[in-house]
């Protein structure tokens, strides 16, 4: 029995967000509960750090660009925010500390994913270097 494409998507579609519930879940952070896949740059920022002034990153320990190229050529931006839930910034040592931090994945202006779960297959898929562990 051969599985249909529209249900292949259906399925794969149910299990990709599942995974994404439970590695954002296990964050428990009230801004990133708010969070959905798809919002722009802006309204990420606007939702991390609210209840702060001025600072538009106050809640961005550091952020990371790298260009991305799918199977067509075409390259896209990734932009990573590590939000640090107690505002902290990178100093001279910028090692990101995975206790401490979450990424939040932005590819062409847009929420993809946040969590350490999605930010490692990401890297993996695309030859960016892992946050140490």
């Amino acid at each position: 029995m051969q599985l249909s494409i529209t249900r292949f998507r259906t399925v794969t579609t149910g299990v990709l967000t599942g995974a994404i519930a439970i590695a954002t879940s296990a964050c428990s952070d009230s801004r990133l509960e708010k969070l959905s896949t798809g919002i722009g740059r802006d309204s990420a920022l606007a939702i991390i750090n609210e209840g702060t002034s001025g600072d538009s990153l106050a809640r961005v320990f550091k952020q990371d660009s790298y260009w991305l190229q799918n199977k067509k050529g075409n390259a896209h931006v990734a932009n990573i925010l590590y939000y640090s839930r107690k505002g902290a910034k990178a100093a001279a040592d910028s090692t990101v500390i995975r206790g401490a931090t979450t990424p939040i994945v932005i590819v062409d202006g847009k929420v993809l994913g946040w969590g350490w779960t999605y930010y490692d297959s990401l890297a993996v898929a695309n030859n960016i270097p892992l946050a140490a562990k």
